[in-house]
C-alpha cells in the first residue's frame, strides 16, 4: 500500500488562545496531504488534468477523530494514504501524529470528476479509470 508523510511546523497563526491547534487546519493539511500523496505516486493533479482530462478529485466529505492535542512549536506529521476504492469514489486516510503520539484520524472521500460539456460549470462524476489506479498502486509495489 503507497502511503506519504508530510511534516507540518505548526506556527502561531495555526492555534487558537489555549495555544492548541485550531480544529479547521487540520482539514486544510489533509487536503496538503492528498495532494502530496498522489504527486509522491506519480499521478498528481497535473496528470490528472493533463492526461485524464479530468477537474481532480473533488471533496464530497471530510471528517476527524482528534485523539491529543497538538500546540504551537510542535512539528506533526501526516501520513496518508488511500484506504478504499470505489466505482467514482476513493478514501483518503490521514493518520496525524506528534512526536509519535497520534494525535488526529481524519478522512477524506474524494470523487472523480469532469466539467459538464453541457453545463458549462458544473461537475459531473465519472469511474475512477482502471489504469490511474494502477498507477498509483504501483508505487505502492
Amino acid at each position: 500500500m503507497h502511503k506519504n508523510t508530510i511534516k507540518i511546523p505548526v506556527e502561531w497563526g495555526h492555534c487558537d488562545p489555549a495555544k492548541i491547534v485550531f480544529y479547521p487546519n487540520y482539514f486544510v493539511w489533509f487536503d496538503h496531504g492528498s495532494r502530496h500523496l498522489f504527486e509522491s505516486a506519480g499521478v498528481g493533479y497535473e496528470v490528472m488534468l493533463d492526461e485524464y482530462k479530468t477537474v481532480g478529485l473533488p471533496l464530497v466529505d471530510a471528517s476527524a477523530k482528534f485523539l491529543s492535542p497538538s500546540q504551537f512549536g510542535d512539528t506533526i506529521e501526516i501520513t496518508s494514504h488511500v484506504s478504499e476504492w470505489r466505482r467514482r469514489t476513493l478514501v483518503v486516510t490521514h493518520e496525524v501524529s506528534n512526536a509519535g503520539t497520534p494525535a488526529v484520524r481524519g478522512e477524506e472521500i474524494r470523487v472523480w470528476a469532469s466539467a459538464d460539456p453541457d453545463a458549462p460549470g458544473k461537475l459531473i462524476t465519472a469511474d475512477i479509470p482502471v489504469d490511474f489506479r494502477a498507477r498509483y498502486e504501483a508505487a505502492g509495489a
